[in-house]
């Protein structure tokens, strides 16, 4: 082989190395944001509070959580199915990394509004803090809710998603709702996917810390027992 069918010859495999490898992180990241997450390490977390683990794994329909019975379910668009929306009771709804509430744009019918407190310790908010609650928007022709919409970083090494922890209050039709997202993986731990690629097919199972209060309570209760709770499945 000649010089010059040589130089070809590496010209075409590079060229085909460079374009899977593009519809590899493609096929990856079609869904995540591009917020860059800093290469630090994190504890591992555990809590004595309700932990609801959320399934929103499809990217064709919704999972709606009702927070206060633990229940769920699916709807493909909710543009076009706010009949079905206000036949069931929920506060939140999960699609891979993304969250809407029941109200604002989403459904004017809902009261659900959320508040982003930051990365502060769950447990320490007791009190129910003055606080702007802020409904879902329409921005760009997207639905979203701002106080939310950021509640993860992307890893670009790995292509992987953690959650900032950040607490979040959510104003909801029977009272408040105080929860963070711990974990966005389905069996393995969030500290696993830090180092090695942790595949589409394990991710978007929500593990969501959160305790509600009904109407006309004050406090949101401290944790119930000194032994962490074990994951709960949210109902169908």
């Amino acid at each position: 082989m000649n010089s010059t069918l040589k130089i070809f010859a590496m010209l075409l495999g590079t060229t085909l190395f460079l374009n899977v490898t593009m519809n590899y992180m493609g096929d990856n990241v079609d869904d995540f944001g591009n917020q860059a997450l800093p290469p630090i390490r994190h504890k591992s977390f555990e809590t004595n509070n309700p932990v609801l683990k959320v399934s929103a794994q499809s990217k064709e329909k919704w999972t709606l959580v009702d927070f206060s019975s633990q229940k769920t379910f699916q709807i493909s668009d909710p543009e076009k199915d706010q009949t079905l929306m206000n036949q069931q009771d929920w506060d939140l709804g999960f699609q891979r990394t993304k969250i809407i509430s029941n109200g604002g744009v989403t459904n004017p019918q809902g009261k659900v509004a959320i508040a982003n407190l930051g990365p502060v310790d769950f447990n320490s908010v007791t009190q129910i803090p003055e606080v702007s609650f802020v409904p879902d928007t329409r921005s760009w022709g997207n639905v979203s809710n701002p106080s939310i919409i950021d509640w993860y970083l992307y890893r670009t090494r790995t292509h992987n998603i953690e959650s900032k922890r950040n607490v979040y209050i959510v104003q909801t039709g029977d009272g408040l709702l105080k929860l963070r997202i711990l974990n966005y993986y389905c069996q393995r731990p969030e500290s696993e996917c830090k180092t090695s690629m942790c595949s589409r097919d394990e991710a978007a199972c929500l593990t969501v810390e959160y305790t509600h209060i009904p109407p006309g309570e004050e406090a949101f209760p401290a944790p119930e027992s000194s032994t962490p709770q074990q994951t709960a499945q949210a109902a169908p």
